[in-house]
């Protein structure tokens, strides 16, 4: 059996055999012209040619305020005390009151972080809930094209905000924890709003009619112990996520899930939630997953992604790369259902130095015979 990328890649969310594991470079894509850093051109143009491709479409979703009938939401950048950087102010002008966040953005390149939330006291989730709310009319000939353009290569997966995530982007991890104590009732509601927003617009691209459609999206992660409890877990991510996930698959269509951190203790949680494949299943330190023993517990009941340390690509010499790779994928493909893929994006340093160019260089070209030995 000898299968195209896109047939790959869908027989792994389908639970269908496969002829070898799936062989991804996350945020590698079609275009091979730009690049954060000249550097990695060369990285664009082998992965292009060598990898099975995954990539994304977006139906126009706002999960705060949908199309801000009202101009409620006001955007301005200020200097900051660096050249290297900008202040971005997002204001939500609510019925009760505003809201103010500050972002400290990078004009180089480099990651950004908040330094304020929206969320700084109870009061204020009052303010987001009184906010009006009105969906996007959706077409889908933004969707038809991307798959369009990526044919045989990979799959094309529909983007899709996240209910529990949206909150924390507001609150901060230490806010959401003492919320989830002290004003338990309010955090459930407003998550639950939101994640009600999102089955609506779920609802309205599944009946575009897209056929098999295969939806993503990020942020269990930041639910996880040890920032939250799992019986937070299981209240805001699993019982949200579900019905929503239940949708896609009584549509015909799958579920691709981002989630970082200690995840072992929940893949009955994410199975059970309609995860198909999960991504991307850290080892320790930063993770706890042992590819042999949740496969001998798992199986194929899931799709298993990652399992590869950005880290290590970073910064492992080349031997003990190649050793990762093949413990990766010998382990991985004893369930069937596997994509060999680093735990990030490859193309998220600015400055990316010579040994990390040549550590990417090097995963594309043996990763490649790894998982092709696998026929």
């Amino acid at each position: 059996m000898k299968l195209t990328s896109r047939e790959r890649i869908e027989r792994v969310f389908q639970n269908k055999e496969i002829d070898r594991p799936v062989f991804k470079l996350w945020g590698a894509g079609l275009n091979t012209e730009w690049a954060l850093h000249p550097a990695y051109l060369p990285v664009n143009r082998l992965a292009a040619e060598t990898t099975d491709l995954f990539g994304g479409a977006g139906f126009p979703f706002n999960i705060y305020v949908g199309q801000d009938p009202g101009n409620c939401v006001e955007t301005y950048v200020t200097e900051a005390d660096h050249p290297d950087w900008r202040y971005k102010h997002t204001v939500f002008h609510t019925p009760k009151g505003d809201l103010h966040m500050i972002d400290r953005v990078s004009t180089k390149g480099e990651p950004s972080f908040i330094i304020e939330y929206m969320i700084k006291e109870p009061e204020d989730i009052d303010k987001l809930l009184s906010m009006e709310y009105l969906p996007y009319p959706l077409e889908r000939s933004g969707y038809d094209n991307a798959v369009g353009q990526m044919g045989d290569r990979g799959v094309v997966m529909i983007g899709m905000d996240h209910a529990a995530y949206a909150v924390q982007r507001l609150t901060g991890s230490e806010m959401l924890a003492y919320l989830s104590i002290d004003e338990h009732e309010r955090l459930h509601e407003l998550i639950r709003v939101y994640s009600d927003r999102l089955r609506v617009h779920t609802a309205a691209i599944l009946d575009l009619g897209i056929r098999n459609p295969i939806f993503s999206w990020v942020g269990p992660e930041l639910y996880l112990p040890p920032l939250m409890r799992p019986v937070d877990f299981e209240e805001f991510v699993h019982d949200m996520d579900k019905p929503i996930g239940d949708a896609i698959h009584n549509a015909g269509g799958h579920v691709w899930v981002h989630s970082h951190g200690k995840v072992a203790d929940f893949i009955d949680s994410f199975i059970d939630m309609g995860v198909d494949i999960l991504n991307p299943l850290e080892p320790p330190k930063n993770g706890d997953i042992d590819m042999n023993r949740i496969i001998a517990r798992y199986g194929n009941r899931i799709g298993w992604e990652g399992n590869i340390e950005i880290q290590d690509i970073l910064l492992a010499p080349e031997e003990r790369l190649r050793d990762l790779i093949d413990e990766c994928v010998e382990a991985g493909w004893k369930s069937g259902r596997f994509v060999l893929c680093p735990s990030a994006g490859y193309m998220e340093y600015p400055q990316p130095t010579e040994h990390y160019i040549n550590n990417l260089m090097f995963y594309l070209r043996y990763g490649l015979e790894a998982v092709e030995r696998c026929h």
